[in-house]
């Protein structure tokens, strides 16, 4: 019975994933026209409001992150995915019935705020598997949410192309309360809180994970796994301008890049569960990074697209395996009892590198030129490959940490 449970749980917690993920994304493509129709007017106005809208709801989700993690932690992680998907459900809903982009903006620090669903998801996924299970249960989650990120845009464009730009955050919304009726009924959570964890202050429950040597090394990957996923992205169509290609639909091949590393991501999260049974977590790691660092110095020097595409597909697949190998490594080390709260913590680190990605990728290509994040990414990656080098072999075992 159990052998087959978890594997239903864990197929409900994909799709439930990725709808969440799809519903946080979907809105990328249609933004700018959105806010357009709110009465926003100029080029570079509706750019300041895009970016803004686009960049308050990760930093927001950033800095609540830990606390709902920690939050989950206390009360029950099927019971917090609950709350988040129900607020997402509410607040995505409202964002089709403004009427200006000040109450958007308001809208979109909430849904930052109410952040949190990844990190509950997460510990919920983990604590329904059998510990040797959870490198692939980690790996399958993870794939869902790449799967989603790079889907929602895609669904969000064509339902606004087809039926105007308010119906995607009521088909979005509606998604999220289904996903909350289908959590419900399907999903058994057997993790219960104790009464002495639940006195456990959710600051101490974060002060105690980010106290871990093994963890802080871990976080700088979770940031710079987004930093170099979002930092490529809005120079990508001038940079394949500059390798000399002038069609009319750069903006199609540039989306065709994203999405080549994206699959290669997501094939790479959900095949990590088998490469941790030959291979350590540590080797994984390592070797990624190495290889990471690599690829954008590759992808610095290419002069063709086909180069390119090779290349972004290869720091997609360091980049899908180095994400939940570093998660795996916090729910082995981690009781199960702050595994919400390390997940908000590493979580809060994605979403910083969501949000100073864009902007480094920016401010170096306007003081050193856009080749300039290429490099400064691989050194990124060369860094985290020394650190990792130079740590002892048993931080990144499979070994519960002792309450």
């Amino acid at each position: 019975m159990l052998s087959t449970e978890w594997k239903k749980n864990l197929a409900v917690m994909w799709g439930i994933q990725f709808i969440g993920m799809s519903a946080i994304t979907g809105v990328i493509s249609f933004l700018p026209l959105y806010v357009t129709q709110l009465g926003v007017t100029g080029t570079a106005a509706v750019s300041v409001w895009s970016g803004l809208l686009m960049g308050i709801t990760s930093l927001c989700a950033a800095l609540s992150n830990p606390y709902w993690g920690a939050k989950a932690d206390r009360r029950g992680r099927k019971a917090l995915v609950k709350q988040v998907l129900l607020f997402f459900g509410l607040i995505i809903i409202a964002m089709s019935f403004v009427s200006n982009v000040y109450q958007l903006l308001i809208l979109r620090i909430l849904q930052g705020f109410c952040g949190g669903f990844t990190a509950a998801a997460t510990a919920l996924v983990t604590s329904m598997s059998p510990p040797e299970k959870i490198p692939f249960t980690i790996g399958m989650f993870q794939s869902a949410m790449i799967i989603g990120a790079a889907t929602g845009p895609m669904a969000g464009g064509f339902v606004a192309d087809t039926f105007g730009y308010r119906q995607p955050f009521i088909v979005f919304g509606v998604l999220c309360l289904c996903s909350l009726v289908i959590l419900h009924f399907a999903v058994t959570e057997k993790y219960t809180p104790s009464v002495e964890k639940e006195k456990t202050s959710i600051w101490k429950n974060i002060q105690y994970v980010c106290s871990l040597k093994s963890v802080k090394l871990l976080l700088f990957i979770q940031f710079l796994a987004q930093f170099a996923i979002q930092s490529i992205g809005p120079i990508l169509p001038q940079y394949i301008q500059s390798l000399g290609i002038n069609h009319n639909n750069i903006a199609s091949i540039s989306g065709m890049i994203i999405a080549i590393a994206g699959i290669a991501s997501a094939i790479a999260s959900a095949g990590i569960g088998y490469i941790n049974k030959y291979v350590s977590n540590k080797q994984i790691l390592v070797g990624a990074a190495l290889i990471g660092a690599l690829s954008f110095i590759g992808q610095l020097a290419v002069d063709n697209l086909t180069a390119l595409s090779l290349l972004r597909a290869l720091s997609g697949l360091c980049i899908g395996v180095m994400v939940p190998c570093s998660n795996t490594i916090i729910a082995y080390r981690l009781p199960e009892n702050k595994r919400g709260a390390a997940f908000g913590i590493t979580g809060g680190a994605a979403l910083l590198g969501n949000v100073l990605g864009p902007i480094s990728a920016g401010l170096l290509s306007l003081s050193f030129g856009m080749f300039s994040i290429f490099g400064f990414t691989a050194l990124l990656f060369f860094l985290v490959f020394l650190l990792l080098a130079a740590q002892v072999e048993t931080v990144y075992k499979t070994k519960t940490a002792s309450t």
